[in-house]
């Protein structure tokens, strides 16, 4: 009995988190269908302001719907790597989705090549905790992409 009891507990917490990710997919999709977004650039400059600098700039967009953040695009261009990092809102305003892809920008003799993807990430948030990741592993730590994600929104907020 208790054995049976486990397995439909883990059966249906098994369907519920399925049927989560189904729908931050969609929500996803549906996202990054949208035409009409209000959007919001920060430049290079107030990073600069904010001595935060970096080989090749940075960037951050802000796409708006409906005065809502739905999604952000951060690029930060490194000197061997750009890293751009896409995150996707909830009507609620609560992150459910980051999408990090990594390119190489230089060769082995620090040649200048045309950029190279070598590392896609996708992390899948509810309730603003990461359940799921998958991607290539590069050996490199994970951000908080939670914390990240409002320090952004900070900058969009202070940025006029």
């Amino acid at each position: 009995m208790k054995n049976l009891l486990l397995f439909l507990l883990i059966s249906v917490s098994g369907f519920t988190f399925g049927q989560s990710m189904n729908e931050i997919k969609n929500m996803v999709q549906s996202i990054n269908k949208t035409k009409d977004f209000k959007i919001k650039t920060v430049p290079y400059s107030y990073y600069l302001n904010k001595s935060v600098v970096t080989d090749s700039g940075i960037e951050l967009k802000g796409f708006y719907k409906n005065g809502k953040l739905r999604k952000m695009e951060y690029f930060v261009g490194l000197s061997v790597w750009n890293v751009i990092t896409q995150y996707f809102f909830s009507e609620k305003n609560q992150i459910i989705f980051v999408y990090e892809k990594r390119y190489l920008t230089r060769g082995e003799n620090a040649e200048v090549i045309n950029p190279k993807l070598v590392s896609e990430k996708r992390f899948y948030f509810m309730n603003f905790k990461l359940y799921k990741k998958t991607g290539n592993e590069d050996g490199e730590e994970n951000p908080d992409y939670v914390r990240e994600s409002l320090d952004l929104i900070n900058d969009l907020k202070q940025y006029k």
